[in-house]
């Protein structure tokens, strides 16, 4: 197998772009899919083919894939969605009718065997099971939290303002591992030509930590003493309802929350030393990630 060059669909996101800059460093060609070809010009290097798709639509996917070997894609809605179906449906046949050599798909979302069931959770499972199962070859990576979420507006706001965390809507004792999107990207990109095709993969950052901790490590970039003050999950779906502009959207993701608050004592935990050894790459350290690369995240997506 030679993967030589690239599809990524939703380039320009928060999943998508560290992927571009992952495929790149790794001397990969990269084709970035995007509906929007004037933010992705300004976002991506001019290395960077860019072409105009919408992943809902069978023909932009298939064209999206003509003369690549491999592609990644995650999903832009949740997976009960009518769009969710559509979207495997046409990578999924895309990708086998092109002949491509590799599928890989990140569930944005803790789906493993760790995770109690609800409709998120499940409807990640099952989408996981059918690109597992597909023509192609693929390979399904399953991050926890992301570290990114620290970035919503209205979370920077309270910290600046109030010096308080509330997310996530979890128990201060809880410790958890967390997910930096760029060693999701580092561990997409290895898994187009590592041996763990057909698998689903648990992803996470090195350096579990409980919230008061990780409020520890925002001090440090904020400047400020940040305590821990979480909402409760009803608030949260609230919360996430404004934010999404779908109150249905926030219920669902406010679920996940929930279905991990039902973990007996801490979790999800992800065992990142031998994520590092089975893919031979070097991950990011939670704490090494808010001191680093919080501040780049704010100068990239606000």
């Amino acid at each position: 197998m030679s993967i030589e060059k690239l599809l990524v669909f939703g380039a320009t996101g928060v999943q998508g772009h560290p992927v571009v800059d992952a495929a790149l460093d790794a001397d990969l060609e990269v084709r970035a899919s995007s509906r929007d070809l004037a933010e992705a010009r300004e976002k991506l290097p001019a290395s960077v083919e860019i072409v105009e798709a919408d992943f809902t639509v069978a023909d932009d996917v298939l064209e999206a894939m003509d003369g690549v070997d491999a592609v990644y894609f995650y999903l832009p809605t949740m997976p009960d969605r009518s769009h969710a179906r559509a979207i495997i449906d046409n990578v999924l046949a895309g990708a086998a009718r092109q002949g491509l050599q590799r599928i890989v798909f990140t569930t944005g979302g803790s789906c493993g065997d760790q995770m109690p069931s609800c409709g998120f959770v499940d409807g990640l499972r099952s989408i996981s099971d059918r690109i597992l199962s597909a023509e192609v070859p693929a390979v399904v990576l399953r991050p926890t939290f992301y570290l990114a979420n620290l970035v919503w507006p209205h979370l920077i706001r309270e910290i600046r303002d109030y010096g308080k965390l509330t997310y996530p809507p979890l128990g201060a004792h809880r410790r958890m591992s967390w997910t930096a999107t760029e060693d999701q990207a580092t561990l997409a990109v290895a898994s187009l030509t590592a041996d763990v095709a057909g698998e689903a993969i648990d992803i996470a950052s090195p350096e579990p930590v409980t919230p008061p901790e990780l409020c520890r490590m925002l001090a440090t970039v904020y400047g400020r003493e940040v305590h821990f003050a979480p909402q409760s999950i009803d608030n949260f779906a609230d919360t996430l309802s404004h934010l999404f502009g779908n109150a249905e959207l926030g219920r669902m993701v406010a679920e996940l929350y929930a279905a991990v608050d039902r973990i007996e004592g801490d979790g999800p935990i992800v065992d990142t030393d031998a994520l590092e050894r089975r893919f031979g790459v070097t991950l990011t350290p939670v704490s090494e990630w808010v001191e680093d690369r919080l501040g780049r995240l704010f100068d990239l997506y606000g």
